[in-house]
């Protein structure tokens, strides 16, 4: 009785909103993007969300970029991609020529030397990304006969040096250090552990560090073809077509800037976004469920005023086993792989994409996309097959010899049954139920699958600390080199990084450093691959899918181009077809 109130409260809500809704002028030439949650911040070093970003790509720029469609870093704001010294310790860059600020200014080699201080100085309040940079760059100098060259020192050989400035948004010097305090600190300095800042230069950190500057639009500058203008928290924020802006006859794609405003609307729920989206109060959107997209593509009405598919994406799912457990509150389940390859047996995969994902998502055989050239395609998924793992997990010594359905084996003199803790973060009723459908395939064997929901900080920090028997995970990626040390190097294991299940060796490490540092692309891929089959046939993982991205454009624009690459759409490169002038809304 007390539960229909509230349930026929929200309906009554959704069905006065559908029908308040206040029609939109659609020849307007503004676009409005749907994000489903307000950014941390938009500070050009600070702040670190997804949809920060996304956002970017419209304010920001890069010395480098990642091209949507070849899907490989390409030059941006650099003649072209800097070519390693012999030792593969350098790289010489050369700026192009009519960048220029807001101010009318040039871009400078000056402006580069600047951004990257900041991003490795120790009084950036970066610290969440700040050893990927300062572990790699040593110091960047100016060429000593090309003042729009520098020289950037590397402190490693990787694969990735080159793509180094790939997510470095250039800042400019003049706006934030118009005294030229950093001048006064060579890179090694700043770099000193035993760095001593004066109060002058600790003054000017905590000013810039500041909250303003990821909040205040007039703070919000960059080199991009908008600005932002409106930045309200929770609500949306609106970014403006600069006037006079240097690239505005620029051919290439990332510098187009068709619509005169990009509005980026955020709406959490995703109820409130398919109705926004049915009444078209929005544009674009990359954040809807599957759900709700099915639901819209049964419409007619949708199908005449958008493009939407669902595009392959880098992110995964996974059921990480703890192969090094402490043995006391963590049973030793899966030291075995033959174990670890049962569990693979066990978890039906395609029901779940089918139940769970509405057979929208791609089934994942190893941590590399099948997107990427380093895919290894001579990996087979893993079929579901219980009675290979009834044979496995016999032959591991797993078995039930007490008939009460549940396997046991003798562990330290010790007899202990085969029920393990399945870790999940609560919240979305799917995981409950992906969860609730591997505990009943399992069970088939002999295997008990004990759910173990809690929220995000506990989940990893108990992964972190591998205080887990199993759990339920996802990692995010792109077509960029993904380092396998992050995951995979036992070091991330013993320094209690994201190796939480404890795989590795002193071979897998070797494959890992022999990829991060042969420049040769065959060696390169060739010893990536090595790495996937070992990964594969030690299965500390139960790869299950890939999310496709779920993207929603406008039938009203030219170039609805999507892309796999996040954030999988180029909103600056939307175009107002002339028919559309006059459109109005139509019922239902």
């Amino acid at each position: 009785m007390y539960l229909k109130r509230p349930v026929t409260l929200l309906v009554s809500l959704l069905l006065i909103y559908t029908s308040c809704v206040k029609k939109r002028d659609l020849t307007n030439n503004t676009v409005i993007a749907h994000i489903s949650s307000s950014p941390d911040g938009l500070h050009p070093f600070n702040d670190n969300s997804a949809d920060r970003s996304y956002i970017f790509q419209y304010t920001q720029k890069t010395l480098i970029k990642m091209d949507l469609e070849k899907l490989e870093s390409v030059p941006f704001l650099i003649k072209e991609m800097p070519i390693p010294s012999a030792d593969g310790y350098e790289y010489t860059y050369e700026l192009i020529d009519g960048v220029k600020w807001d101010d009318g200014t040039p871009l400078t080699v000056d402006d580069v030397i600047f951004t990257t201080k900041i991003q490795i100085a120790p009084l950036t309040n970066n610290t969440q990304i700040k050893g990927i940079y300062s572990s790699v760059i040593e110091n960047v100098r100016k060429h000593p006969e090309n003042p729009n060259k520098f020289i950037l020192r590397t402190k490693i050989l990787h694969v990735s040096n080159l793509d180094i400035y790939g997510e470095i948004y250039i800042q400019q010097k003049k706006f934030w250090d118009p005294k030229g305090l950093l001048d006064n600190y060579t890179f090694e300095q700043i770099q000193d552990p035993k760095f001593q800042p004066s109060e002058e230069i600790v003054k000017w950190f905590n000013e810039f560090n500041s909250g303003d500057n990821s909040y205040k639009p007039e703070k919000l500058v960059g080199l991009g073809p908008y600005k932002i203008t409106e930045f309200v928290v929770g609500s949306y924020i609106t970014l403006e077509k600069k006037k006079n802006w240097y690239g505005a006859n620029s051919s290439n794609i990332y510098d187009k800037a068709y619509p005169d405003k990009i509005i980026f609307k955020i709406i959490s729920d995703d109820a409130a976004a398919y109705l926004a989206i049915k009444n078209q109060q929005i544009d674009v959107s990359t954040y809807l469920g599957t759900t709700k997209l099915l639901k819209l593509k049964q419409l007619d009405y949708f199908n005449e005023n958008y493009n939407a598919e669902f595009m392959p994406q880098y992110s995964y799912n996974y059921i990480g086993l703890n192969m090094k457990p402490d043995g006391i509150e963590h049973k030793p389940f899966f030291v075995d792989k033959r174990v670890r390859r049962a569990m693979a047996h066990l978890v039906p995969v395609d029901e779940i994409i089918e139940v769970i994902g509405k057979g929208k998502a791609i089934r994942q055989v190893a941590h590399i996309s099948p997107l990427q050239k380093a895919y290894d395609s001579t990996l087979k998924l893993i079929d579901l097959d219980v009675e290979k793992a009834k044979i496995l997990l016999d032959e591991a010594g797993w078995v039930d010899t007490d008939g009460d359905n549940i396997r046991d084996k003798v562990v330290n003199g010790k007899k202990i049954p085969f029920s393990f803790k399945l870790s999940y973060m609560s919240g979305a009723s799917s995981t409950k139920e992906l969860i609730l459908m591997i505990k009943e395939s399992m069970y088939k064997a002999g295997v008990d699958a004990v759910p173990t929901p809690m929220d995000f900080t506990l989940f990893y920090k108990n992964a972190y600390e591998h205080k887990f028997d199993a759990m339920a995970g996802g990692w995010g990626g792109s077509a960029s080199y993904s380092d396998p040390i992050q995951i995979w190097h036992t070091e991330s294991w013993a320094n209690k990084g994201s190796n939480f299940t404890g795989f590795g060796d002193a071979e897998s490490d070797s494959l890992i450093r022999l990829g991060n540092t042969s420049l040769d692309p065959e060696k390169h891929i060739a010893a990536i691959r090595a790495l996937q089959k070992k990964i594969y046939d030690e299965q500390p993982y139960v790869f299950l899918y890939s999310n496709t991205r779920k993207i929603v454009i406008h039938k009203r624009f030219d170039n609805a181009f999507m892309y796999a690459e996040r954030p999988g759409v180029n909103l600056g490169n939307l175009k107002l077809k002339p028919e559309y002038s006059g459109l109005s809304l139509k019922p239902e």
